[in-house]
């Protein structure tokens, strides 16, 4: 017993060490983009400000991510840093629930009473499976590109995965414990993002699915949906709470606009899927699940057909076809919390088949080769040429288009070395998004350097920035060059100072007013 716990101890912490070095090195070879930009100067504002810790509410937007991300920024210089290791961090909060929550899927033993005991007895008999489903989390370029992202996606994929699990143990144990602890962290994934109540729907679905007969444990799951609500309504202390309806209305089509055209745009993400999971799972990966859910259909189908594996596809397919349903912006990230039990889907059935088949480590090794090997060097090259990577149609925001931020730390360290002399001024393309607040999480707290957005397709130079220079202030422009729409007549009053090629041929350029 003590050796195999060792083992299994010595195993997740291989994993582990392989999942951090995998996704902190190269952490910044993607500049920052709109979203990202976005979300790291709220934290900023929220860590020096206290008064404005409501402030993604006015754009809609549940505050948690930020709230946590102002707490790395105390820590961590870099700004872009700082918010992608609250990713790294939520990333491998699904590698560990993964890696519990595969074996409990597959363990029927239903003599234990206790939860915890419950979960022992699932890892000592099962561990392979949750080696599995980490290795696949590990090397699924779906899930390394997000883990170096910024996002509040990650964080909503971490609670999503634990809900599942706390869903999963109070369905097979209704206790009052696992109740308040699952309403607690349903609440906590509202905090996060809007799509959370896939999460407060299928606990729900899982429980009554498990506990049909007993309808009358039901008030389980209500104490913990009553609980994820009452944590959620702590954001009306923000006094914009009503622009998250409002905001949401922005990413969904209404029941009576689907009515009109329901295959519009139900059809056209199905397409989107299928070019998102081409890329982010691979090709081999994809024929391999087809491959291993033919055998156990025909071969073993009383391995496929169970509780645990309809409630694991539930909790992956229901959400993925609401968002292509009713989406009106749909990328890969959007739906990245229904990849986690994709994975234990996954897993499940590659474990059976392996185990039908007692492979040796021979046949393992080369299986690994041939289905792993691909997305390896698909996350090489995120990681030390993104640059030349070229993303699914979905995706062109993070590497290309105006949302892309290269060139922007490249600015930052110019202008604040400029501002050491001189008060320095900048005016960028646009309000808000990559441009200005990308330059803005760089230049905090600088002294005599001011950073303001002038809008986009100016056809003249701003007069403010005209009337900074005339008072004896070293004024700059920030553009992408596509966006920048000066006559010939107006270039002849800036002096370009820096140039940065973009992937799609655009270029973000860096002007001072003669």
């Amino acid at each position: 017993m003590t050796k195999k716990v060792f083992s299994i101890s010595l195993s997740f912490f291989t994993l582990s060490v392989l999942y951090f070095i995998s996704r902190l090195i190269n952490l910044t070879s993607i500049p920052v983009f709109g979203d990202e930009a976005i979300y790291i100067r709220w934290s900023q504002i929220i860590q020096t400000e206290e008064t404005l810790r409501f402030i993604p509410l006015t754009d809609g937007k549940q505050p948690l991510f930020m709230w946590i991300v102002a707490v790395f920024l105390k820590f961590i210089k870099d700004p872009l840093i700082a918010g992608r290791f609250v990713s790294v961090l939520s990333g491998f909060g699904n590698l560990f629930i993964l890696f519990l929550l595969t074996p409990i899927l597959l363990n029927p033993n239903k003599s234990i009473k206790d939860p915890l005991k419950h979960i022992f007895d699932s890892i000592l008999k099962y561990y392979p499976s949750g080696i599995i489903s980490t290795v696949f989390y590990i090397t699924l370029p779906f899930t390394f590109f997000f883990d170096r992202l910024s996002t509040a996606d990650n964080l909503l994929a971490f609670f999503g995965i634990s809900s599942f699990l706390l869903s999963f143990l109070l369905a097979k144990f209704p206790r009052l414990d696992l109740s308040l602890i699952l309403g607690f962290i349903l609440g906590l994934a509202w905090l996060t993002k809007s799509p959370a109540i896939y999460f407060v729907v299928l606990s729900l679905l899982t429980f009554t699915v498990f506990n049909y007969q007993k309808i009358f444990l039901l008030f389980y799951p209500l104490i913990s949906v009553f609980i994820a609500f009452l944590i959620y309504n702590i954001l009306r202390l923000g006094p914009q709470f009503h622009m998250i309806a409002l905001r949401n209305q922005d990413y969904i089509w209404t029941l009576r606009d689907i009515l009109k055209n329901p295959l519009d745009p139900f059809i056209p993400h199905l397409i989107d899927i299928y070019h998102i999971f081409v890329f982010y799972i691979s090709v081999p990966v994809l024929i391999l699940i087809i491959f291993t859910k033919i055998y156990l259909i025909f071969i073993r189908p009383k391995k496929l057909i169970t509780l645990p594996v309809f409630i694991t596809i539930f909790w992956f397919i229901l959400p993925l076809i609401a968002n292509a349903a009713f989406a009106k912006v749909f990328t890969a990230r959007y739906f990245l919390f229904t990849i986690m039990p994709f994975i234990l889907a996954l897993s499940y059935l590659l474990f059976q088949f392996l185990n039908q088949f007692k492979l040796n480590k021979a046949w393992l090794t080369l299986l690994a080769i041939i289905f792993i090997i691909p997305n390896l060097f698909t996350i090489y090259s995120l990681s030390t040429a993104p640059f030349n990577v070229k993303l699914p149609p979905t995706e062109n925001g993070y590497l290309n288009d105006w949302t892309s931020g290269w060139g922007i730390k490249s600015a930052s360290k110019y202008l604040i070395d400029r501002s050491k002399t001189f008060n320095v001024i900048v005016g960028t393309e646009g309000y808000f998004g990559t441009l200005p607040d990308g330059l803005q999480i760089y230049t905090q707290n600088i002294p005599r350097l001011t950073v303001f957005g002038v809008g986009i397709n100016i056809t003249e130079i701003p007069a403010k920035l005209i009337e900074a220079r005339d008072y004896g202030d070293d004024v700059y422009l920030l553009f992408n060059q596509s966006r920048l729409k000066l006559s010939s007549d107006q270039y002849q009053n800036l002096t370009q100072i820096m140039s940065t090629d973009k992937p799609d041929d655009d270029k973000l350029v860096l002007y001072r007013l003669n």
